[in-house]
């Protein structure tokens, strides 16, 4: 690898505080960052992990990274603190596979059309993993994996323990940049191990005392699969914020919501309370999952009503 300040480029697998592991032609370069980076609006930029750089050696297995190249694409969510502000979870991904599981911790669909609204909102493949099936009954789960489907969203079952799902998983990820994501104990490191058992990631286990999952992933990483591709294992999170979503953004990531929209009473219809709302008619007749339109309003009550607020 050459070491005379020529720039070359990789692609950054894993950020901790200070330093940057980035894969460069198979091999991982530690980086660091001097001085400020931006991209194409000249604000500074943090790097992410599953950005593209480039970077200069400065020793065997050293360098700086000099410059963040363009994102294709990114996954974020809010931070709530003082100020309403955009944490970026990964960039340049091409889906993200949504790990629910069926029991400890138990399948919640809200948090899982969070995060299919997050994926519509930035033209990203979204795939449904019901886990760790081995604990349950499938007639208890198989709604979710009918209705989802009728959508569009790639549902299936899964379980690293029996191996149910592995080898449709394995061709999922092949040659893509998939981001593993949902609640913590879910299973997504298990998975992971499960697909690439040469994989070193930290198994999570579940505290039987909560149900709750325990933050072993505690950063985005990349791991390169041996058949093509990257899978990024996330932390569990508990709660999802929607980032740049407002109260009358929402209607347009529902992808069922869309046939309907020129046959209400109303233009700007909300499909909540309007009278003649024909969404709210495919809801009472069943053609619309009335699960996922609970879901429906319960984001949009939590959700900004504009920008400025």
């Amino acid at each position: 690898m050459t070491k005379d300040n020529q720039l070359i480029t990789g692609k950054v697998l894993r950020v901790t505080r200070k330093t940057y592991d980035v894969s460069v032609g198979g091999e991982v370069v530690r980086c660091v960052v001097r001085g400020t980076l931006t991209l194409e609006d000249n604000e500074y930029c943090s790097v992410r992990a599953g950005d593209n750089v480039r970077i200069v050696m400065v020793s065997d297995g050293e360098g700086v990274i000099q410059e963040i190249l363009p994102r294709r694409s990114r996954l974020s969510r809010v931070i709530e603190s003082r100020e309403y502000k955009e944490h970026i979870i990964a960039t340049n991904i091409d889906q993200i596979m949504i790990i629910t599981s069926t029991h400890k911790p138990a399948f919640k669909s809200g948090l899982l059309d969070r995060y299919l609204i997050i994926a519509e909102k930035n033209h990203l493949n979204a795939l449904i993993c019901i886990n760790k099936i081995d604990l349950a009954n499938k007639k208890d789960f198989q709604i979710y994996v009918e209705e989802y489907g009728k959508l569009g969203y790639g549902a299936f079952y899964s379980s690293a323990l029996t191996g149910e799902g592995v080898d449709g998983i394995r061709d999922m990820l092949t040659n893509k940049v998939t981001l593993f994501v949902g609640h913590s104990g879910v299973g997504k490191s298990s998975l992971i191990n499960a697909v690439e058992p040469e994989v070193d990631t930290e198994i999570q286990e579940v505290s039987s005392k909560t149900n709750k999952g325990l933050h072993t992933t505690s950063f985005v990483q990349l791991l390169r699969l041996s058949f093509g591709g990257f899978a990024g294992d996330t932390p569990g999170i508990r709660e999802l914020g929607l980032w740049d979503i407002f109260k009358t953004d929402l209607k347009s990531y529902y992808v069922e919501f869309h046939q309907y929209t020129n046959d209400c009473q109303f233009v700007d219809c909300k499909h909540i309370n309007e009278p003649g709302c024909a969404v709210k008619r495919a809801v009472e007749s069943g053609t619309i999952f009335n699960e996922r339109y609970r879901n429906y309003l319960n984001i949009y009550s939590s959700l900004k009503s504009a920008h400025y607020e």
